[in-house]
């Protein structure tokens, strides 16, 4: 066993770097082809001619487009992902300032996403077409339709009417003087210091636009959850164990719902990779300011150091998230292992 995981990780590995490259050369490409100077967009309409032929040799941009590829990667396997555009800083003193905010946001928001839906998965499962299967129907149904931003929006409207000492914008509120921690993310970097205080407030922060952005995935999990659930009833184990009078929360909890996990697992780990660069309309309503943000931001003003750090590094949450939940399924599933074994 131990043997068929290590064989699995040294494949996926590969895998992962060959999926890297790929998708480093397709972006840069991309990124250079699409119209519009950078240099151009950078100094602004009022630069003159020289001023931009100047900034151009200076980032490269008159180099071959191979050239200016092989020049990027061996800065970037340095740690040097290039300088701003729009922020003239280091692009990874900004990745550094904006990703735990989208991190701790998204961390949070796959929380609620696994603590909600597979208990209301297994719920309307259990109780297939009663009013508790109705009723988690319409609410994931709801969940999957409507969009995130109106969620945001409506949210913000319900805590104005409802709950109007609720913080809706921001992390924390300043007045707190926040610790700056290790990690970044306030709710770990707040327990570390002690300060109660500003745990409470950002995660008073942290619930709406994490309810918000998991609603989708909600609505998702419960419905994959339950159908799964539905089928693995059928099966000739499940009904063997009843017929032995096995306890009807045993089958459920301990077998059935294990057997159907393989489904939610899988998405809910495609949800998380891709939570990081979607989260950007909820953190534009809420005022987050985090990693979506600035990378929306790359994408509108061409910041071409910036947007290839942003897909880089979301493509690295999309694989190693893949890779995670394989591990996660082979140890779930023997028989995936096995066919890990024969490949």
């Amino acid at each position: 066993m131990g043997r068929q995981i290590i064989e699995g990780i040294l494949r996926r590995t590969g895998a992962v770097l060959l999926v890297l490259f790929v998708l480093s050369l397709m972006i840069f490409v991309l990124a250079r082809v699409v119209p519009g100077d950078p240099a151009r967009m950078a100094l602004g309409p009022s630069a003159t001619a020289e001023q931009v032929a100047e900034l151009q040799a200076e980032m490269g941009l008159d180099q071959p487009i191979i050239v200016q590829y092989g020049r990027y990667m061996g800065n970037a396997l340095r740690g040097d992902l290039g300088q701003s555009l729009v922020t003239n800083r280091p692009v990874t003193d900004d990745i550094a300032e904006f990703l735990p905010a989208t991190l701790e946001l998204v961390l949070v928001t796959v929380v609620l996403v696994f603590v909600i839906s597979v208990p209301l998965g297994v719920l309307t499962a259990r109780y297939r077409d009663r009013w508790i299967d109705n009723a988690g129907r319409f609410f994931s149904l709801f969940g999957v339709t409507i969009p995130s931003f109106l969620f945001a929006v409506g949210l913000q409207l319900l805590a104005g009417t409802f709950f109007p000492n609720w913080p809706i914008l921001g992390r924390v509120d300043y007045k707190l003087n926040a610790p700056d921690g290790p990690t970044g993310l306030l709710l770990i970097d707040s327990l570390a210091h002690g300060r109660f205080d500003v745990f409470v407030d950002a995660a008073q922060h942290l619930a709406f636009p994490a309810l918000a952005l998991a609603m989708a995935g909600i609505g998702q999990i419960t419905r994959i959850t339950r159908s799964a659930m539905i089928e693995n009833l059928r099966k000739d184990h499940v009904l063997t164990l009843r017929s032995f009078g096995v306890p009807e929360r045993v089958v459920v909890f301990r077998y059935l719902l294990k057997l159907s996990s393989i489904a939610p697992l899988t998405i809910m780990g495609l949800e998380f990779a891709s939570l990081i660069g979607n989260a950007f309309v909820v953190e534009m309503v809420f005022g987050w300011g985090g990693f979506a943000s600035y990378g929306l931001t790359a994408i509108l003003q061409k910041d071409l150091n910036a947007l290839m750090a942003v897909v880089l590094i979301s493509g690295l949450f999309f694989i190693f998230a893949n890779l995670l939940v394989d591990l996660a399924l082979s140890l779930i599933d023997p028989r995936l292992r096995l066919r890990g074994a024969k490949a």
